[in-house]
């Protein structure tokens, strides 16, 4: 049986915020002509960008697709164990953007948070489930009526979304089920404890308590979730002219990765596995779950949200309705990667692939959410 990540062994009651500084990030060697083509005419080498990121997701992506090797500005990672906390730093001003799911970043905006919506990414919806132990005679979501169930990682997390839509769907209400909310890593240990029995989950956590023997009791496809992820950035970042051109480079190269990844699936997994300490096979199935293009935020991707936020708001997970088409920019990425760049992306060199779950003492604070073959975010 393969060992768990070290990052879910760790007690997660608190949410750890890293900043790392990309070494490669930057040229030295640049002339200012140089930087300055790169940005359409504006200079960066005085931008440093903080990108938050959830489980590694992002980072994982750009590093082995090696899109983001010597950009005209610095970079910064903040990593974040759940969209919460993420969004909590943008609201501080620690963070210029932030890579989550879209139930939690309509929570965030809910709340009043001051952000646009600058990028869209969709997945299959897979990689978000409800879990139950293995031997339990839950079968269906209509099993689930008068049962607990823990949710990852708060309210407001993709994985309530698939619990209240489901619940809808069967028939049943909301308040049919006893819901709680736990921090990944807290209730990956519990369910390993059979200390939970019923768990709505995502990506590798979900992935990880399959491979154990956990059942499924129904996932994100079908329409049961958007599959929708967004790239979100402050609105103070965008004000700004210099940030902004950084941000609309980065989503370039972001979109570049996403499309060497969907390229490269193998590839990609080899190095998802070794850079989060998980086999192969974990590492293969939450690449499979995940996007395979960025996108801009068109009305078609808004729909999908707004029932979202429609459904969430009537059950009171929502503080406000919110209206998706009101919190969209698409000024920073109006355009899709041109197919012929597809697969054109610098790729950095794979490391060997591995079949064990070796831990990572090198690890950032969280395993993958479902960021997965184009980081999908989490939560």
């Amino acid at each position: 049986m393969p060992r768990p990540l070290p990052r879910l062994l760790a007690a997660a009651a608190a949410v750890t915020l890293s900043l790392t500084l990309l070494a490669a990030c930057g040229d030295a060697k640049k002339t200012d002509t140089d930087v300055k083509a790169a940005s359409g005419g504006t200079d960066l080498s005085g931008v440093t960008l903080t990108l938050g990121d959830q489980a590694n997701g992002l980072q994982t992506l750009l590093n082995a697709a090696g899109t983001l090797k010597n950009t005209p500005y610095k970079v910064k990672w903040a990593e974040f164990q759940g969209a919460a906390p993420l969004f909590q730093a943008m609201q501080s001003g620690q963070v210029d953007t932030g890579s989550a799911a879209d139930l939690p970043t309509l929570q965030a905006v809910s709340g009043g948070l001051k952000i646009k919506l600058v990028a869209a990414s969709s997945a299959d919806g897979s990689g978000t489930a409800i879990l139950t132990q293995p031997g339990s005679a839950v079968r269906t979501v209509q099993d689930l009526k008068g049962k607990d169930v823990v949710i990852s990682s708060a309210k407001g997390s993709i994985a309530e979304y698939l619990l209240a839509k489901t619940l809808t769907d069967a028939g049943l209400k909301y308040s049919d089920v006893h819901v709680q909310y736990l921090l990944p890593t807290a209730a990956q240990a519990a369910f390993n404890a059979r200390k939970i029995g019923n768990w709505a989950t995502f990506g590798i956590y979900q992935d990880i308590a399959v491979q154990k023997g956990a059942k499924i009791v129904v996932d994100g496809r079908d329409g049961r979730t958007s599959g929708i992820g967004f790239i979100s950035a402050a609105q103070s970042s965008l004000t700004d002219p210099a940030r902004k051109a950084a941000i609309a480079d980065f989503l370039g190269r972001l979109a570049e990765a996403y499309a060497w990844a969907a390229a490269h699936r193998d590839q990609y997994a080899q190095v998802f596995a070794q850079k989060n300490g998980v086999p192969l096979d974990v590492a293969k199935t939450v690449v499979g779950q995940g996007a395979d293009s960025l996108v801009p935020v068109s009305p078609t991707v808004t729909a999908k949200v707004q029932a979202v936020s429609d459904l969430m708001h009537t059950i009171g997970s929502l503080p406000t309705d919110v209206k998706v088409a009101g919190t969209v920019d698409t000024s920073a990425f109006p355009h899709a990667l041109a197919p012929t760049t597809a697969t054109t992306a610098t790729t950095a060199t794979t490391p060997t692939a591995t079949t064990s779950a070796n831990p990572n003492p090198n690890a950032n604070a969280n395993p993958s959410a479902t960021s997965s073959a184009a980081a999908t975010p989490a939560n």
